[in-house]
């Protein structure tokens, strides 16, 4: 007999094309059944009306020539949120009104109705007598623009009524009415409302609130925020969001007037998390001071229901229990939750897992963990709650969805048209398209979750079966990351979510625990798997909290650890690329799965991030591993590839290429002996410019020396110089060298100077040795060592001596381009001395050139720097306001004061301009079977 768990994977496998296009048969008859609907429709409604697409039409060429354009042109994805949409959805593309109005969309609208009830009772709305509402928006992005402004309202709405009762305005009478008008503050204190101070307005509870008179909403709710912050002296509101929110948020700020600036980040805990302690100092500081004139009013916290990046769930239990906290200290706030991508969730609650059976394929469905479960339990403490059906509804896009948990807060965001809105009559369905953002909006997304819903139902045998599935999923790969690689391999993968002996203070590299899954989870069967109930518990305490996993990649160098955390992005870049597509050049052949890839900041995730580099080896406890860090991301919706070798033949095609990767970084990062170019500059005394690149360690340095040259061959380069003023001449190394061997006092190097950059075949003009170099600039070009944004103005070194000065471009940030000059012209008050300009230090900022707005730098078509264009001015003879600091460190402080300003005017030489070679990265170099050759390209390109 068929066990339960095996009919209901078998019933999830009818809702989807499913990956090799098992039900197309299905499907084919799913749509060729429509369509004979839509024909008979629309031949027999109106049957005595005449053809309008005539046989003459179809007989035309321009027709037939349409016809044939449009018939040519017509799960190992793990990207991002993407699966197949499933198949009752696609039923409703045949039929798309404008859900504006209700004479425009009858039906759609009527569904578009039952669909915001389903979702409100799904997410816990409905109880203690309160009536909730819910509709259907274009996106998550709009749901949460409706809802800021839904919330923002709602805090003014007191403010506008206590301004309607003031003497001679409409509704004083209420001030002077019997009995009086009282309201209860948010401490639970009965008080007249003519008597509330502007604080106690400003923090009446939302249902509070929304108990108010519906009349002052229609006159007066158009009262601006300024004005009435201008008007109570009120301090500018804020709402609170974790540090991982969507984008949508700060934008939904710009756009409502509150302000991108007053969505403040409240920091998150080490699983990504919002911090209840950091919420807690956020809001305790909205109510420092010694009067409630010092308050700042908070609008709302909002608690994100899976983040898009790592699918952490905010502690909503937590934030509705501080919420009440504060209420009995006069401070009141909505909450909303932005569960856009974990609404859906709500559907796998109270589920239990059957026991397994014999013989259908066999996928058991894996119950989140308690703590998630806990906050959707707690969802219903939000005034709004976002969800979207084409994330975990598996619906078609646009379908986004806002829900209120009491439905008269719709009427605070409500707009009227003549022709848009009509009152309902009898039992007809009011129009939808009055209340939120939009205008025209999609019937089709409507009826597509609708019936989406009655087929798979929003319950643990439907929705909840079919997430299920793929939380089981998402954990066992979830699995493999964790335990992918060991101590002995170059390779290092780590998740972002801590396995459970970590988070009990354990070492990420404990060993037994992933042998445990190693041998228990990822080498038995689905059935084995569920069969053995102590390994099946300590599955369900693995992964994260939805169906995202967020994990990342990092290297060692002869069993060291790599500690650049550019490097380890560099790295994470690179297997991202080969794992995805983003360009029409990409062929998807090539991809065994498909991966995204995001950016975790530091001023965003803090001690989480901070954490995370440890754990993957970035920080070594010596030095801190400063920098923004790249990582991947798998989301997997799909219920499929869970069992025996399909998910294994997927991580395994990972590794190989992750694998493939780091070969490639740990060549760049090893430094060996190899060529070393330089610009030469000056006449009398030569600097040496080397020419670096930021994607090599060999050359990751901006080193100006200064060196003796034999008298033969320094009155062979004068000589040259004097026939041809405006040519390059270089010097190298002669055979393969490091520049630590090539900088150690009384090295015994051979060197070579050469007309511009040679190529293999060209002889050299001279080869000599070196004596006397010493060190002007030596500045690494390693990620630690670079800033994050380029400056305001353009800075340069600026060294050599009064009568010979040179530039050489500060290279902090990157892409960025070398840029040499030798022998300008400097005036400055006060003169520089001769000694200051042989130390080497000093920097000169042209104030003249805007460095942030013209970088990256123009480039022609053959990728050489345009001297002459956008503000840069490079050439000979162009002259700049200059101001010389004494280092780069005191420019960059903006708080020290120049040394010297004036003017400073580009030589007859012009300038030496190079982005290419100082931007290459060897990996993209096709000719160059290793580094080492296309370092030697770089040097003797030909």
């Amino acid at each position: 007999m068929t066990d339960p768990d095996r009919l209901a994977h078998a019933k999830v496998g009818s809702w989807f094309l499913g990956p090799r296009a098992e039900n197309f048969q299905i499907l084919s008859d799913f749509f060729t059944a429509i369509l004979n609907d839509q024909r008979l429709a629309r031949q027999n409604v109106y049957s005595k009306d005449p053809a309008f697409i005539t046989d003459e039409m179809m007989q035309t060429s321009s027709y037939k020539e349409s016809v044939k354009t449009l018939a040519t042109n017509s799960p190992r994805y793990n990207g991002h949120m993407n699966m197949d949409t499933a198949l009752p959805n696609m039923a409703t593309m045949m039929y798309n009104p404008n859900n504006v109005a209700t004479e425009a969309s009858p039906l759609s609208t009527r569904y578009e109705r039952e669909v915001g009830l389903q979702l409100c009772h799904m997410l816990g709305y409905g109880s203690g007598g309160v009536t909730p509402w819910g509709h259907i928006t274009c996106d998550g992005s709009v749901a949460n623009l409706e809802a800021i402004w839904a919330i923002r309202n709602l805090k003014f709405y007191p403010l506008s009524l206590k301004l309607a009762m003031a003497e001679g305005a409409p509704l004083n009478f209420l001030a002077h009415a019997t009995p009086t008008f009282y309201v209860g503050t948010c401490k639970g204190e009965k008080k007249p409302f003519t008597e509330l101070s502007t604080w106690e307005l400003l923090n009446l509870t939302p249902s509070t609130v929304l108990e108010l008179p519906t009349r002052l909403g229609e006159e007066y709710s158009t009262l601006g925020k300024d004005c009435l912050e201008k008007t109570f002296g009120i301090k500018p509101g804020k709402f609170f969001v974790s540090a991982t929110k969507h984008y949508s948020w700060p934008k939904g700020g710009a756009i409502s007037g509150i302000g991108s600036v007053n969505f403040v980040d409240v920091a998150v805990d080490e699983d990504a998390r919002m911090s209840i302690d950091a919420l807690r100092t956020r809001l305790n500081e909205c109510i420092e001071g010694d009067s409630e004139s010092n308050y700042s009013p908070v609008f709302g916290t909002v608690a994100i229901i899976g983040s898009t990046e790592h699918g952490a769930c905010d502690p909503v239990k937590e934030i509705a229990a501080l919420r009440d906290e504060f209420q009995k200290k006069g401070l009141s706030f909505a909450i909303h939750c932005d569960a856009a991508w974990g609404g859906y969730f709500a559907s796998t609650i109270q589920r239990d897992r059957e026991a397994p059976g014999d013989f259908l394929p066999f996928v058991p469905a894996l119950a989140l963990q308690p703590y998630t479960t806990e906050q959707l339990h707690h969802l219903h403490h939000a005034e709004s709650i976002t969800i979207d059906p084409h994330k975990s509804g598996y619906i078609n896009y646009p379908a986004g969805g806002l829900c209120y948990r009491d439905e008269r807060m719709r009427y605070l965001v409500t707009w009227t048209s003549p022709i848009v809105f009509h009152e309902a009559a009898g039992d007809a369905v009011e129009s939808m398209g009055v209340y939120g953002v939009e205008g025209s909006k999609p019937g089709a997304a409507a009826v597509a979750a609708w019936l989406s819903h009655k087929t798979l139902g929003l319950h643990k045998l439907g929705y909840g079966r079919l997430l299920g599935e793929a939380v089981f999923t998402c954990t066992k790969l979830y699995c493999h990351w964790a335990t992918m690689t060991r101590p002995e391999d170059d390779l290092i993968v780590v998740p972002l979510i801590r396995l459970p002996s970590e988070k009990k203070g354990g070492s990420e590299q404990d060993v037994e625990e992933k042998q445990r899954i190693r041998e228990k989870i990822l080498g038995v069967s689905n059935e084995e798997l569920a069969n053995d109930k102590d390994t099946w518990l300590f599955l369900a305490t693995l992964g994260g909290d939805l169906m995202i996993n967020a994990f990342g990649c990092n290297f060692k160098i002869n069993g060291k650890p790599n500690t650049d955390v550019g490097e380890a992005n560099y790295l994470n870049q690179r297997i991202f690329q080969r794992l995805s597509v983003t360009s029409e050049k990409d062929v998807v052949r090539e991809r065994p799965l498909f991966l995204t890839s995001s950016m975790f900041s530091e001023d965003a995730y803090g001690k989480c991030l901070a954490t995370y580099k440890k754990r993957l080896q970035l920080d070594d406890g010596k030095t801190p591993a400063h920098g923004d860090l790249r990582f991947l991301v798998n989301v997997t919706m799909s219920p499929w590839p869970t069992d025996s070798p399909f998910l294994q033949e997927l991580a395994l095609s990972f590794r190989e290429i992750a694998e493939e990767e780091v070969r490639r970084v740990m060549e760049r990062n090893t430094i060996k002996p190899t060529f070393h170019g330089f610009v030469m500059q000056g006449y009398d005394k030569i600097c040496l410019v080397h020419m670096p690149m930021f994607n090599m360690a060999n050359h990751r340095w901006q080193l100006i020396v200064t060196a003796d040259y034999p008298t033969e061959v320094q009155q062979l380069y004068q000589k040259l110089r004097t026939e041809n003023p405006g040519k390059l001449y270089t010097t190298a190394n002669a055979n393969p060298e490091t520049l630590a061997d090539m900088l150690s006092p009384g090295a015994e190097i051979e060197y070579r100077m050469d007309d511009g950059i040679p190529g293999p075949d060209i002889p050299p003009l001279a080869t000599f040795k070196l004596s006397n170099i010493r060190v002007l600039v030596n500045e690494s070009m390693s990620y630690a060592a670079l800033d994050t944004k380029y400056p305001d103005k353009m800075p340069f070194y600026l060294y050599g001596s009064l009568r010979e000065t040179h530039i050489d471009h500060v290279l902090k940030t990157s892409p960025n381009a070398q840029l040499t000059a030798d022998r300008v012209e400097v005036n400055v008050e006060p003169e520089l001395s001769e000694e200051q300009l042989a130390k080497g230090g000093l920097v000169a900022v042209l104030e003249d050139v805007f460095e942030k707005s013209v970088q990256p730098l123009p480039l022609d078509s053959d990728g050489n720097v345009k001297l002459d264009a956008h503000g840069l001015a490079l050439v000979p003879g162009a002259k700049h306001k200059v101001s010389v600091y004494a280092s780069y460190e005191d420019f960059k402080s903006g708080s020290c004061k120049p040394i010297a300003t004036g003017s400073i005017t580009i030589g007859k030489g012009g300038m030496f301009a190079d982005w290419k070679d100082v931007n290459m990265d060897p990996a993209d170099e096709p000719e160059a079977v290793s580094v080492q050759e296309a370092t030697f390209a770089h040097w003797f390109r030909g």
